[in-house]
């Protein structure tokens, strides 16, 4: 099975906002996809902080969660 690239998803989450004319710091919520693996989750995490996180103050937090049935 392959594992996820940290810079593919950091680049895929840039052009994602970029495509869709949103500023990564306008978004307050991401619902994560959360595979629940020890390499997944840090992945996704951090190219989520990557992007979202980048020159945000801790007044302008993004929250992130992540629903499983």
């Amino acid at each position: 099975m392959p594992i996820p690239s940290l810079d593919g998803q950091t680049e895929m989450l840039r052009v994602a906002y970029r495509r869709a004319g949103i500023s990564p710091r306008q978004v307050v919520y991401v619902e994560a996809h959360g595979t629940g693996t020890p390499v997944g989750d840090p992945i996704e995490t951090t190219a989520l902080g990557n992007v979202i996180g980048a020159g945000r103050r801790r007044e302008e937090a993004c929250l992130l969660g992540s629903v499983k049935t």
